[in-house]
């Protein structure tokens, strides 16, 4: 009896009280794999997009987009931060100099993207266009591009 109250005592020495609830500590001192941490990743990011299915998710396929992208979450991580020490450790005429060169990268981006939709709207196919949503304000532009030139013709004669 003395023996398995020992051993009890001994059990009991190993737990660690973490939160209320015992955890015992691992024998295997190894760190996770590599593999092991990007399968684990995968599969929450996985369980994540299945829960909210309306979720956009971002899939890069363009170089443009992929050096634009990492620069933009740079710019967003860069942008909270400062936030964050404005005031403290941040000058207002430091941020103001901030907030107008993001407002400008909004401006340049917002210019590019109308400058690529009149290109597509010029071609007159919306067949090649992968992003549904894209591909419908296309197909629509290009309908109202068509029906102005058909009234005019309409006009003319």
């Amino acid at each position: 009896m003395a023996k398995i109250k020992a051993g009890q005592q001994e059990s009991q020495e190993n737990m660690i009280e973490t939160n209320n609830q015992p955890i015992r500590p691992t024998q295997n001192n190894n760190p996770p794999s590599r593999r092991s941490i990007i399968e684990v990743n995968q599969k929450r990011k996985m369980a994540i997009i299945e829960k909210n299915i309306n979720a956009e998710v971002f899939i890069l396929k363009s170089l443009n987009a992929i050096k634009i992208f990492k620069e933009l979450r740079a710019t967003d991580a860069l942008d909270s931060t400062l936030r964050n020490l404005w005031g403290d450790k941040i000058s207002a005429k430091d941020m103001e100099k901030w907030i107008k060169l993001v407002d400008e990268i909004y401006t340049k981006i917002t210019e590019a993207n109308m400058y690529g939709k009149e290109l597509l709207v010029n071609n007159g196919k919306s067949r090649g266009i992968t992003n549904f949503f894209l591909r419908q304000e296309i197909r629509k532009s290009i309908e109202t591009k068509e029906t102005k030139t058909q009234e005019s013709k309409k006009q003319e004669a």
